[in-house]
């Protein structure tokens, strides 16, 4: 009978072959023993778009979400989420180990954009990456309160329409204790006021701004006394013609 390295050591080698999927899939097909620790690298970051791979090819693949290598991915993107219909529900709350989330929103043939569809289905998530064209602050806000784990925040809209007059403060919020990055926003104002009403206040570390507009000094201002007790560094960057040069605390 041929001699077998430890189980030990094999994970350890799988795992030092982590950055090199073509060799991690040829391991999937060496020994069925290694098909659980080369999934776990494999499917570490899982991406739904519209123009490649899509929910409904990842649920052909895994008919079972209960044995499918959802639960090994940590970082997730999903392109236009209000294509998830709800017979997928049970296939993205497989995904139950995400720890970051990249969400791109956008208006192609008539169709709303919603965040809906992801409400409440990553119970361990720190950080959420938010792009988004048109989409209502009501939307941004349920999702984030549905997060209560939610660390880190980063927005980048593609245009100001996401202002809502439809909010209603919610009961509960996560803390937000580590990033916010709104460099990339058009119109911070608005958010900025919703981030402000969330009732277990804010304790980011950093904050990163572009201010695009003179109101946008006042919103950086509120959010620094608002974190006056946590925050660590500050950069803003500086694009209308005014006074105030780039800043980098």
């Amino acid at each position: 009978m041929p001699r077998s390295l430890p189980p030990e050591i094999l994970d350890f080698i799988v795992d030092h072959l982590g950055g090199d999927p073509a060799t991690l899939k040829t391991c999937c097909l060496t020994s069925k023993s290694w098909i659980h620790r080369t999934r776990k690298h494999i499917f570490a970051h899982v991406k739904f778009c519209i123009s490649g791979p899509s929910i409904e090819l990842w649920v052909e693949a895994f008919p079972d979400p209960t044995n499918s290598p959802a639960r090994h991915t940590r970082t997730l993107s999903i392109h236009s989420p209000h294509r998830i219909k709800a017979a997928h529900a049970d296939t993205v709350s497989s995904f139950c180990s995400v720890v970051r989330l990249d969400v791109t929103t956008g208006q192609w043939n008539n169709e709303t954009p919603t965040l809906i569809s992801l409400h409440g289905l990553f119970p361990v998530l720190r950080s959420l990456y938010l792009t988004f064209i048109a989409l209502p602050d009501s939307e941004i806000f349920a999702l984030i309160c549905s997060l209560p784990l939610l660390e880190d925040l980063e927005f980048r809209s593609l245009g100001c329409g996401h202002r809502d007059g439809r909010w209603t403060t919610p009961s509960t919020s996560p803390r937000l204790t580590g990033s916010l990055d709104l460099r990339k926003v058009e119109w911070i104002q608005s958010i900025t006021r919703r981030l402000l009403d969330l009732p277990n206040g804010l304790h980011f570390t950093t904050i990163i701004v572009a201010w695009l507009f003179k109101q946008d000094v006042t919103s950086t201002t509120d959010l620094v006394s608002r974190c006056s007790d946590t925050i660590q560094s500050l950069e803003v960057a500086n694009y209308f013609s005014g006074t105030f040069p780039l800043v980098s605390v």
